[in-house]
């Protein structure tokens, strides 16, 4: 259901609107791995939903986009 969701979205141009989150800790890495599965998810799209469109989002500066890529 996720995956044709994400796929949806993909091919409506919208990928860019995603955002990785979870309000319970112990679904994490089982959300990881639904993104990580999605074979039709380029790297860029996978590094889009998990930071890039909430960097965009949060109107974060290039500086403290370089420091977080720098941890």
């Amino acid at each position: 259901m996720v995956h044709s969701a994400l796929r949806a979205y993909k091919e409506a141009g919208l990928i860019d609107r995603v955002v990785f989150g979870s309000d319970y800790f112990g679904a994490v890495r089982t959300s990881i791995n639904v993104i990580e599965a999605a074979t039709f998810l380029t790297e860029g799209d996978k590094r889009a939903i998990y930071y890039d469109n909430a960097a965009k989002f949060l109107r974060l500066t290039s500086e403290q986009i370089r420091r977080h890529y720098a941890r």
